[in-house]
C-alpha cells in the first residue's frame, strides 16, 4: 500500500538529485501517482539539500515544475490539490491506474477531478489540455 508512492517519490528524487531535467529541458517526464509523496516535500527538499546533496543543480522546488504527474491518487482530493499547489495544475494530466482499477472506480478517478475544489479552469487542463500540452500537440 505504501511501497508504489514512496517509489515513485525516491524515483522522481533520483532524476531531481541527477539534475535531469534541468540538462535536458526538452525531455517529457510523467512521473506515475502523482510524483508520490513529492506534493508535501518540496520545501523540506530545499531546506535539506545544502547538507543533503549539496551538487544539485537547482532547488527541487524549482525541479518539480519541470516534470509532469499524472492524477492517480486513489481519488484522494487532498492529494490532487496539494499537487496542484505544488506543481502547477498546467502539470497534471490524467491518469486511471488502468487495468489495476476499473469499473466504477476507473469512473472516479475521472469525476474526483472535477469534484476536488480546484478551479474550473484547472480542471479543464487537467481532464482536457494538458496531455495535448505533453505530448505537443496543441499546435504548432
Amino acid at each position: 500500500m505504501v511501497g508504489a508512492p514512496v517509489e515513485d517519490t525516491v524515483a522522481v528524487m533520483h532524476l531531481i538529485l541527477a539534475g535531469i531535467p534541468v540538462r535536458y529541458p526538452r525531455m517529457r517526464i510523467l512521473a506515475s501517482h502523482l510524483g508520490g509523496a513529492l506534493p508535501l516535500l518540496p520545501r523540506r527538499l530545499d531546506d535539506h539539500l545544502a547538507f543533503e546533496s549539496p551538487e544539485t543543480p537547482e532547488l527541487p522546488s524549482v525541479a518539480v515544475g519541470r516534470l509532469w504527474y499524472d492524477t492517480v491518487s486513489h481519488m484522494h482530493s487532498p492529494a490532487l490539490v496539494a499537487a496542484a499547489a505544488s506543481f502547477g495544475a498546467d502539470r497534471l494530466v490524467l491518469g486511471t491506474d488502468f487495468p489495476y482499477e476499473d469499473g466504477e472506480v476507473f469512473l472516479r478517478a475521472v469525476d474526483y477531478i472535477a469534484d476536488s475544489g480546484l478551479a474550473p479552469e484547472e480542471v479543464s487542463m487537467i481532464l482536457d489540455t494538458n496531455a495535448a500540452d505533453l505530448l505537443s500537440l496543441s499546435g504548432p
